[in-house]
């Protein structure tokens, strides 16, 4: 395994962990079927075994790795079907989302949505993936929470919209360049408080998002 710098222990840090062990895993430096060893990883990141743990389960809800009985935490596959039904309820989520925006009023949200649109364009300029990540995390964040629903809110975020954020961006044929672009057409339906446009744009943002996982097996 390749080397891995250590995480300096500060709040939230186990965040970090989840995002270094997917990005083991999403590099192919952790292969479907390899083993996550907890006592290794404490050891690669200095850390205790038991925020190892908590990313591990975390992890589990995302369905890039599994606990098999007798054998361990299990790399899985990252299929596009599996990919495509994440897919298919982030759409249901925030369609439901953007209407009730819509019925709130979009004035204020869509100054907050252009700043994150600013902010993953700067990060896809410079080649940062991470900042693109979390820019883009936020934008649809804005959306969720803009529709005032503390339920949808909780649904949204048990989708792992980081995790499959980090995957998309990762695994994509397409550039952060042109996924940041397609924030635009999301971002201009709610500036016209059109329903229908909105649901649209929705749809057609994780289509794309699909079709750019092209090399992913079904």
């Amino acid at each position: 395994m390749a080397e891995t710098t250590m995480i300096k222990k500060r709040p939230l840090y186990s965040k970090e962990i989840k995002k270094k062990i997917l990005d083991a895993i999403l590099s192919g430096e952790l292969q479907p079927g390899d083993r996550i060893v907890e006592t290794r990883w404490a050891r690669k990141l200095g850390v205790s075994q038991s925020p190892i743990r908590e990313a591990i389960r975390e992890l589990e809800t995302t369905g890039v790795v599994e606990n098999i009985p007798y054998k361990g935490c299990i790399v899985r596959k990252i299929s596009k079907e599996e990919m495509e039904n994440v897919f298919k309820v982030r759409t249901a989520l925030e369609s439901m989302a953007v209407e009730e925006d819509i019925r709130r009023g979009t004035a204020e949200m869509i100054p907050a949505l252009e700043k994150e649109m600013e902010a993953m364009t700067c990060a896809a300029d410079q080649g940062e993936v991470d900042q693109f990540i979390q820019a883009d995390v936020a934008f649809h964040e804005i959306i969720v929470n803009g529709a005032g629903n503390n339920v949808l809110s909780r649904l949204w975020k048990q989708c792992g919209a980081v995790d499959n954020t980090q995957i998309t961006t990762m695994l994509s044929r397409d550039s952060i360049i042109d996924l940041a672009k397609r924030h635009e057409e999301v971002c201009e339906a709610l500036s016209k408080e059109n329903p229908q446009l909105a649901r649209e744009a929705i749809r057609r943002h994780f289509e794309l998002l699909l079709e750019g996982l092209q090399n992913l097996e079904e």
